[in-house]
């Protein structure tokens, strides 16, 4: 069994700094390590050849001094390390640089890929999709498990998705990204030497490639801002008032402005169109159409396309909606190239989920086009699509243009003001190819007890300060009594006090409810990125001190489980009253 590992060297995000009077970030002095997805597979990778038998190579792209990962990797197991240097290459975007990889995986001709599911730096989850499409390898992300069939031809992989996981069998060849839930990256054994001079390099003649980084990279930055909290706490000093406000807070959340109802223009088949995907989602596709709306200004015809069935947009604002019914997220993304294709939108907006990702990654790659992910807004600037991201960590916002077209993003869910329409969208007549469709062996559902965080106007996040596992059923309970959805942090969902699909951060998933309650949180980086956009922030934790009041909008200081003894209590009386 011949793996081969995609690795990336970063910067530590904690210690990013920002020049405001430039507009540039900092990285002098920043320490520079393995981004934390990727040596898990280099672990994983090493644990196949231990089982299985057969070779690890690893390669990673950057600078000479980004072979550091490699002789990591050598040290940890590793038979190859491959560092692909090349002046040329400076300044790739997310697709250059995985056509660039995809050739050195054509070289290699491994078996199986494996890549961490995003580069904490960048978080946009498009090299490990598109390199597979280049290099012609089946595809799928965020894989926590691996197995092998008896004859080694397929793999059996465990899909982290919002909703549950799936159960998928995977023809080899195969490039999977993984998520951190595959293994825990055993660390390095003392006393292993330096294997620097054991690391090949590779130029642009290695690869026959003629390319330019700069060049040929389809997106563009366009200027950076740090994000800053601008959120000033109040901190209670009666735990009465506390109460009162944040009942009140969560009264308001629940019962949020009535929905808005805008009328349409006509179709005008003189207008230029731009495009919505829905994915699964229909409540994600009713924003993503809302914010299309916002953006037209009556100047374009709005279609959608995606595979949820038409009764569960109504209300959704655009002309024409086109249904598919597609097997696979690949099958998807060659529909919608091909939806592409025939109409020429000047803009596309997709769902910034797993599966989102995945589609749009393809669509990007199909056709060379510049892809911006996770956006957490959009502008049309003279008819330029200007796509808001967030990087490092969340901690700097940067503007990013595209220089082919369609300019393509992904969006976060719940960043959009939900509008709709009574006039009714035509069912477009775009007929799916059903091409291709995955084998999925088994769905596991999360629990039900767990309501899905990214439709939930008001969720409350648990940390470590709740203490014992018992005291998530009292905390579960309070919050189906506010109509709110239960999240935690990373070591919560590592103690196996709530399932995976639930964690928020860094790691997990980014929330933008109307009202977020963090009980028992200390507020570290890693977590923060994950709610930063919440509408509003109200925190209990014992620690006056703690990192999570600096990004609240109310506080209390004080036990947790004390404070959701007193809340409950609050609701039953008024229940009662």
């Amino acid at each position: 069994m011949h793996t081969t590992v995609l690795v990336k060297q970063i910067p530590d995000i904690n210690k990013i700094q920002f020049d405001p009077s430039t507009g540039r970030i900092i990285r002098d002095n920043v320490p520079l390590q393995m981004n934390s997805f990727d040596r898990k597979a280099v672990d994983e990778a090493i644990k196949i050849k231990e089982k299985l038998g057969g070779t690890v190579s690893v390669v990673t792209m950057g600078p000479p001094f980004a072979s550091e990962v490699l002789n990591l990797s050598l040290r940890m197991g590793a038979d190859r390390g491959i560092l692909i240097s090349d002046r040329a290459f400076a300044g790739a975007d997310t697709l250059v640089t995985s056509v660039i990889l995809a050739e050195a995986v054509k070289k290699l001709a491994p078996d199986l890929v494996l890549a961490g599911k995003y580069s904490l730096d960048g978080e946009t989850s498009q090299v490990p999709p598109e390199v597979a499409y280049f290099a012609g390898y089946n595809f799928k992300s965020s894989v926590s498990r691996i197995d092998f069939s008896a004859d080694q031809k397929t793999i059996l992989i465990e899909h982290e998705r919002e909703d549950g996981l799936q159960e998928i069998e995977l023809p080899l060849k195969a490039l999977v990204s993984v998520s951190e839930k595959i293994n825990r990256a055993r660390p390095l054994k003392p006393g292993v030497p330096d294997m620097t001079d054991r690391i090949e390099n590779w130029t642009s003649a290695d690869l026959g490639l003629t390319i330019s980084g700069q060049k040929d990279s389809p997106t563009v930055v366009s200027g950076t801002a740090r994000l800053e909290s601008g959120r000033n706490v109040h901190l209670f000093e009666k735990l009465e008032s506390a109460l009162e406000t944040l009942v009140s807070l969560a009264s308001e959340s629940e019962n949020e402005d009535p929905v808005v109802y805008r009328e349409m223009s006509s179709y005008d088949a003189s207008h230029k169109v731009v495009l919505g995907v829905c994915i699964d989602d229909p409540s994600l596709a009713i924003e993503i159409s809302s914010k299309i709306f916002d953006l037209s200004r009556g100047e374009f015809n709005i279609e959608l396309i995606g595979n949820v069935p038409p009764d569960l947009i109504r209300g959704a604002q655009c002309h024409v909606y086109h249904r598919l019914d597609c097997g696979s997220t690949r099958c998807m993304a060659a529909d919608i190239f091909r939806y592409i294709e025939e109409k020429q939108p000047e803009f596309v907006v997709f769902p910034s989920t797993v599966e989102g990702r995945e589609v749009s990654a393809m669509v990007a790659a199909m056709g060379k086009l510049g892809l911006t992910a996770d956006c957490v807004d959009l502008a049309l600037v003279n008819g330029i699509l200007v796509q808001m991201k967030p990087a490092f960590g969340g901690g700097v916002v940067a503007n990013i243009t595209s220089k082919t077209k369609p300019a393509m993003a992904t969006v976060r869910p719940g960043m959009f003001k939900v509008c709709r329409t009574n006039t009714p969208f035509r069912i477009g007549d775009f007929k799916c190819s059903r091409s291709h469709t995955e084998k999925i062996t088994r769905f596991i559902g999360v629990p039900e007890s767990f309501r899905p965080l990214r439709n939930a106007s008001i969720i409350v996040g648990i940390g470590k300060g709740i203490g014992d596992r018992a005291n998530v059923e009292p905390i579960r309970s309070v919050a189906d009594n506010i109509g709110a959805a239960l999240g935690a942090t990373r070591p919560l969902v590592d103690l196996g006090f709530v399932p995976r699909q639930v964690q928020i951060g860094l790691t997990g998933i980014s929330i933008s409810p109307s009202l977020y309650l963090a009980l028992g949180i200390s507020g570290h980086d890693n977590h923060v990125v994950g709610f930063r956009y919440a509408k509003k922030i109200f925190s209990v934790n014992k620690d006056p001190n703690a990192p999570i009041f600096k990004y609240s909008d109310y506080g209390y200081v004080g036990d947790c489980m004390e404070f959701v003894k007193s809340l409950s209590d609050l609701l039953n009386t008024k229940r009662n009253t």
